[in-house]
């Protein structure tokens, strides 16, 4: 179980590093905020997080998918191991992709090998399945819908450019409020990625848990965040406060609802979704559609891959054991 535990901190670690683009990233792309300053923003949010909400997604993650008492320590070393495996590479390689989609993906793998896919709770996985399919939706939905009336009430009316770069400065505040609200959101949400098979295991204290998490989060944003905070701020789409205000609010909202449900939703395909529809809103030509391509594929790719992997590597240590 130690093992296990010092491989969460270390999925702690790289889950924080790819997971504050999706609260900080927009700031940055727009301008509202220096890169590291947004660091330290989203450190603070992400901890606060971390440590008072997310108990929902916890027991999702630990109970949810396979039923409490099924889960070994032998599970949960497989599971972190084949999950920060995989973050890794993408972290290495500029790809933001979603932990969650890692970790629960790494949870069935497992599961399937260990106990058997008839003795795992596949309703839940079904919502979890529905829950990512349906939030980058929302967020591009919500994003557009946001944005086309920000820019249609308030920044076409505005005669001349010294008004509408007053209201863009207006609006970078509020961007940095709004991605406060879903640094929060991200601790809550990541926080039981990172540790919530530990709690499965149910071998230590969970507040010792969650503070050790919060460690690695914390020291995963500061020291490799600003990495995947590129992609997500500047390379999908060009991005103004208001625009930046518009994705980052829309996907808080979208994250909030789904995270109430205990749904371990992926922060980094809602914000995508609603930076996608902010960008269709402002203009097409503004997405740069390669980008979202070379993500979509390392997201396509990643559940197969952590479902054969925790598999694999749950039979190996078995015969090592």
């Amino acid at each position: 179980m130690v093992i296990s535990l010092i491989l969460s901190l270390y999925m702690a670690f790289n889950i924080a590093a790819n997971d504050i683009g999706n609260s900080v990233g927009t700031a940055v792309g727009s301008g509202s905020i220096k890169m590291r300053r947004a660091l330290l923003l989203g450190a603070f949010f992400v901890s606060l997080g971390a440590i008072l909400l997310g108990g929902n997604v916890i027991k999702t993650i630990s109970e949810g998918i396979i039923p409490q008492g099924l889960f070994s320590p032998r599970m949960a070393l497989v599971v972190t191991a084949t999950a920060s495996i995989w973050i890794t590479f993408t972290l290495i390689r500029k790809i933001p992709i979603s932990g969650s989609d890692a970790i629960v993906s790494s949870v069935i793998g497992a599961g399937i090998t260990a106990v058997g896919i008839q003795n795992m709770n596949l309703d839940v996985i079904g919502f979890i399945v529905l829950s990512w399919l349906i939030s980058p939706l929302a967020g591009l939905l919500t994003g557009f819908l946001i944005y086309h009336a920000i820019r249609n009430m308030i920044i076409k009316p505005l005669q001349g450019m010294g008004l509408r770069d007053r209201a863009e400065k207006i609006f970078s505040y509020l961007q940095v409020l709004s991605s406060s609200f879903s640094a929060l959101n991200l601790g809550a949400i990541d926080i039981a990625v990172a540790v919530g098979v530990i709690f499965a295991v149910g071998s230590f204290g969970g507040n010792w848990i969650r503070i050790l998490g919060v460690i690695g989060l914390v020291a995963g944003i500061l020291l490799a965040g600003n990495r995947v905070t590129e992609t997500i701020g500047r390379r999908i789409t060009d991005l103004t406060p208001s625009r930046g205000f518009s994705a980052q609010l829309a996907a808080a909202v979208i994250v909030y609802l789904f995270m109430g449900y205990g749904m371990p939703v992926s922060p980094t395909q809602t914000l995508i979704g609603s930076v996608i529809g902010v960008g269709i809103a402002h203009g097409t030509s503004t997405v740069k559609y390669d980008v979202i391509g070379h993500i979509a594929y390392t997201w396509m790719v990643t559940i197969p891959t952590c479902i054969i992997l925790s598999s694999a590597i749950y039979i190996i240590t078995g015969f090592l054991g």
